[in-house]
């Protein structure tokens, strides 16, 4: 079985762990993703966003982050999921659930940016609604080669 529970600081090996992973196997990992992936707390959780977890047999199989951008507008970010839990759905729980948060939380645009190369979650962004659009000049990412934007509430 498998949980969705909110970030504890016990998580933030795994947080950085399972993100790393997949950015260097895509060789996407950039020196702006240690930002988050350093302290999470900080720049996450103490900013007003949110870290969400997969969880099951008490181990972390993956994660996804809210981080906010404007009153009206959050960054859906840090999506990872362990390798041997992929193809279980859990990335699309993840994302649901980080979904239902931030329109809790009273946003009314998420953003994302991506990669070609990550066909798989482009597929599963465009599956909940997400539109493609122009990349912005101030994308914090080099190696960002997609930008998708999904109105809620």
């Amino acid at each position: 079985m498998i949980k969705i529970v909110p970030f504890e600081n016990i998580h933030a090996t795994a947080f950085k762990q399972l993100n790393i992973e997949w950015l260097e196997a895509y060789e996407l990992f950039e020196p702006t993703d240690l930002k988050y992936l350093d302290n999470p707390q900080l720049n996450i959780l103490e900013q007003g966003g949110r870290i969400l977890m997969a969880i099951t047999d008490n181990a972390v199989i993956g994660t996804c982050a809210i981080i906010i951008e404007t009153s009206d507008t959050a960054e859906l970010a840090k999506l990872a999921v362990s390798p041997y839990a992929q193809g279980k759905g859990v990335g699309r729980m993840l994302v649901m659930e980080s979904l239902k948060e931030a329109s809790k939380m009273g946003f009314k645009k998420i953003i994302l940016v991506s990669n070609k190369k990550l066909n798989r979650a482009i597929q599963l962004y465009e599956s909940f609604g997400f539109k493609h659009m122009p990349i912005p000049q101030n994308a914090i990412y080099k190696t960002a080669d997609i930008y998708m934007e999904l109105q809620i509430n």
